[in-house]
Formats: structure tokens, C-alpha cells, sequence
């Protein structure tokens, strides 16, 4: 009964894992361990610089674009999305020389074409709209040659959208046409006044009357002439108040405004990861290569005997 128990004791104590023997192949391995490491932070670090050189930067800047018709007709509507849809508008911003000789040296000459070109600037400009306010707009653009070039780029979309802003032109055209309505309402009034006092001159009986009673007197008298008097003088009031509002809208001209500065975007790229990846797979390769080794001396001890 004893003997047996003790070759169960003794079976037990071989099943369990020994830690300082495990610390001695460790030990004894350092340097294949070390060696691995070494060996995977390397390639790790080269393929975290290869991705970071390939990772691009952009510049970015916000707009607020709030346009309202203010009940006027032939307003342009500033839309963001058709830009890049108007070969007009590929022509301008190509204009940037840096851009332009860009585009060239990366497509082939026979793909060379406006296709190409809008496909080219789409793949390089970003236009998104802030999800809570949709008058919100950010422009961003990869770096792809230098900062000065792709501020230019920036500058020069801004530019077309404000190209497409006729508010300031219809305002102006709208005044001069109520200034000129205005002016011939004037003349109108003053040629009516003066038939009323041709009326007054030659009408024995309104002399008699008192001054209130006298205009009653040639509105039922004469109501075609009241009726033009009323009607002008409405006409002139609604010029006035319309040119008064006009005048009003002067401070909202511009309607594409600049919310920030061109700032400098630093793409994110997973460098950093890759290395860190990089020397936690290369311990737990060094690891397993020293029990491996490990493995194969025991195999090869007990080969011997």
C-alpha cells in the first residue's frame, strides 16, 4: 500500500511544472531569445517607416456657407457637390502649376483627359458637411507635392464658390429696377397733384369747403382720379419699403465665409502598432524557439543513450 502511494506521489510531482526550471531554459536561451527579438523588431520597424512614408498629411480648412433667396429670383444656388462635375472648374483649379505637372507625371499620356483630370482632383479633395449643421462645410486636400501648393488648391475651390454667388448682383440690379419704379411713381404723384389743383383753381365749390372736406369732395367727385392718387401712393410705399430692405441686405453679401485658417493635418498610420506588434511577437517567437531548442537537446540526449 505504501509503495504504491509513493509511486502515485511520485508520478504527481512529474505532471507538475517546475517554474525554476522553466527560468533555466530561458536562461540558457537568452541569446536566441534576444537574437528573435532583435530579428522581428527590425522587420517590424522597417515595414512601420515604409507605412509611415506612405502615409499622407492634408490640409484642411471650414467654411460657413448660409445663403437665403431673401424672396429674390435668379439667385444662384452655391452647391459644394457639383464643383468638381463642371469642366470649367477642373480647367481652373489645374491652372495651379505644381497640380497640373503632377497630374501629368502620374497618368499615362493616352488617359490623359477630362475625365482622368476630374477623377484626379476628386481622389485628392475631400468636401464634407458637418452632420449637425449642414452650412458647415470642411475642404480638405492631401498633401502631394508641398503645403504651398495645396493651400493654393484650398484657395482656388473657395474661390469658384464664390464665383457662383450672384446675391450682391441681383441686389444691385433689383435696387436699380425699384430706384427707377420709384422715380416714375414720383413723377406720376406730382402730375396728379397737379390736376387736383387745376381742380381746386377752376371748382367754385370746393373753395367754399373746409380743408378735410375738400379732398371727400373730389374723391366722389372725381373718383377715377382718387383712385390713381391711392394706387401711386400705395406703389410709392412698397418701393421705399422695398429699397429700404435692399439696403438691409448689404451686410449678408457674403455668403461663403471662412470659419478658420488652413491648418495643418498630420495623417494618422499605424507605425507604432506595427512596431509594438512587432517586438511583443518577436518575445514570444524568442520564447518558443528556446523550447524548442530546448526540445531538440533533450532529443538529442536521449538519442545518445
Amino acid at each position: 500500500m505504501n509503495k504504491e502511494l509513493k509511486v502515485m506521489e511520485q508520478k504527481q510531482y512529474d505532471d507538475e511544472i517546475d517554474l525554476y526550471e522553466l527560468i533555466e531554459i530561458l536562461v540558457r536561451h537568452k541569446w536566441s531569445i534576444v537574437l528573435t527579438m532583435i530579428l522581428c523588431t527590425l522587420l517590424s520597424l522597417g515595414a512601420a517607416l515604409y507605412v509611415r512614408s506612405k502615409t499622407s498629411n492634408y490640409l484642411i480648412k471650414s467654411i460657413l456657407i448660409q445663403q437665403d433667396t431673401y424672396g429674390l429670383k435668379g439667385i444662384n444656388k452655391i452647391d459644394v457637390d457639383t464643383v468638381l462635375l463642371q469642366d470649367k472648374n477642373i480647367e481652373r483649379i489645374l491652372e495651379i502649376e505644381p497640380i497640373k505637372k503632377e497630374y501629368l507625371e502620374n497618368t499615362p499620356k493616352e488617359m490623359q483627359n477630362m475625365a482622368s483630370e476630374r477623377k484626379f482632383l476628386q481622389e485628392l479633395i475631400t468636401v464634407s458637411k458637418n452632420e449637425k449643421n449642414s452650412e458647415e462645410i470642411s475642404i480638405k486636400t492631401e498633401i502631394i507635392i508641398n503645403e504651398s501648393s495645396s493651400r493654393d488648391l484650398i484657395n482656388r475651390y473657395i474661390d469658384i464658390l464664390r464665383e457662383q454667388d450672384n446675391l450682391a448682383d441681383v441686389i444691385a440690379k433689383e435696387k436699380k429696377l425699384k430706384g427707377e419704379s420709384l422715380e416714375k411713381t414720383k413723377v406720376e404723384i406730382e402730375n396728379i397733384q397737379n390736376e387736383i389743383l387745376d381742380i381746386f383753381k377752376k371748382d367754385s365749390d370746393l373753395r367754399a369747403l373746409k380743408p378735410e372736406e375738400k379732398m371727400n369732395y373730389i374723391a366722389s367727385k372725381y373718383p377715377e382720379l382718387n383712385l390713381r392718387k391711392n394706387e401711386q401712393e400705395k406703389y410709392y410705399n412698397t418701393y421705399v419699403n422695398e429699397l429700404i430692405r435692399l439696403d438691409s441686405l448689404d451686410d449678408k453679401i457674403d455668403i461663403v465665409k471662412e470659419t478658420t485658417d488652413i491648418y495643418f493635418l498630420k495623417g494618422q498610420s499605424k507605425a507604432k502598432l506595427i512596431l509594438a506588434v512587432g517586438i511583443i511577437m518577436g518575445l514570444f517567437l524568442g520564447i518558443m524557439v528556446a523550447f524548442l531548442k530546448e526540445f531538440i537537446d533533450g532529443y538529442k540526449r536521449r538519442y545518445k543513450k
